[in-house]
């Protein structure tokens, strides 16, 4: 069966850029990964540009994009070799919007818990994959909301150039227009503030129970042209491709702090969650080896677990939603950190 591709625009692409005035945004990090990011020194930031050198022609496994430009195939089997049927999307885009307020049970701050992948030393580290299983179950309540992070993180580029990446899911009723699959790629603004613009990726077949293979990672170029931060959701023998153009040449090697986990908020009495824990699994670090992508699972040599407060969000008066776990085998001593509504 031949490599299948779609490109899809839905509306005209200047067109997709949605401003949401009026919003808040609160650090979707977690301490965690702000600490061992600081380990890092930031780099110098080498410009380049955000539209696309002409000239240069579509190399092979790689998928032009609508503005005349191209990112390389992560994947173009799945994990028993069928080939993918690839939708290359181009997204609504917006800045702004509600992002995890706080959490203020007993303690003050916005509950999270996950896994830091403990990665090793390599000059080729490009971003990260893994199997994350969609969970099901129901939340309750006027004003609830969970983010799945399946894939996160950094790259010590100097302000004001993207550092921190995600790939989000996320559902309840009180999230904006921050729903369902969701592309993040954040900044540090002259100010001093991080804002977090993102791309809604809203093609992506809902399918909760089943498992999907999310890629994230940044490909300098000649990977993509322009350099771009590019995701790659995978359910069975379909896959969706959207990119992000950097605005700078990342070092491979330089990404780093590979983190998976989840913010939980609801703001309103009665409100909770039945949902069942998520996994993540199959951790893979992708590599640019000489042009080329690479995923090498040998790198991830073990993990450890977080169950804590973000003490920097403290901004609203809100409750934690039942956590779920990022493996099913890891324990946590408080599945529920703030105390229930009075």
């Amino acid at each position: 069966m031949a490599l299948f591709i779609m490109i899809a625009m839905p509306g005209l692409i200047q067109s997709t850029a949605t401003e949401l005035t009026n919003a808040k945004t609160f650090s979707a990090t977690t301490q965690e990964g702000e600490k061992m990011a600081a380990t890092f020194p930031r780099e110098p930031t080498v410009s380049a540009p955000t539209t696309p050198i002409p000239g240069i022609p579509v190399p092979e496994n790689a998928l032009a994009t609508p503005d005349g430009g191209y990112v390389t195939i992560p994947r173009t089997v799945d994990e028993n070799g069928n080939k993918l049927t690839i939708h290359y999307e181009v997204g609504e885009k917006g800045t702004g919007g509600k992002i995890v307020p706080a959490c203020r049970g007993p303690t003050a701050g916005l509950y999270q818990e996950g896994a830091n992948w403990i990665v090793s030393t390599n000059t080729q580290r490009i971003g990260s994959e893994e199997s994350w299983n969609f969970p099901t179950g129901s939340l309750s309540g006027t004003s609830v909301g969970i983010f799945y992070n399946p894939i996160n993180f950094w790259y010590p580029a100097s302000s004001p150039n993207y550092d921190f990446f995600q790939v989000d899911y996320g559902l309840g009723n009180n999230l904006g227009t921050r729903h369902g699959w969701i592309m993040t790629y954040s900044y540090v603004d002259a100010s001093g503030h991080r804002q977090y613009p993102w791309t809604n990726m809203a093609s992506i077949t809902v399918s909760p129970g089943s498992t999907y293979k999310v890629d994230g990672m940044l490909q300098p170029y000649p990977l993509a042209n322009p350099a771009a931060y590019v995701v790659q959701v995978t359910l069975g023998t379909n896959s969706w491709i959207y990119s992000q153009p950097l605005g700078y040449a990342p070092s491979p090697g330089s990404v780093n702090t590979f983190q998976s986990y989840q913010d939980q908020y609801l703001e309103s009495s009665g409100s909770g969650s039945n949902y069942l824990s998520d996994t993540n699994a199959n951790p893979n670090i992708i590599k640019d080896v000489s042009n080329s992508i690479v995923h090498d699972s040998s790198l991830v040599t073990g993990m450890t677990s977080f169950d804590t407060i973000n003490t920097q969000d403290t901004s609203f008066s809100t409750r934690d939603v039942l956590s779920p776990s990022p493996l099913n085998s890891i324990p946590y001593n408080d599945l529920q950190e703030c105390s229930s509504w009075n």
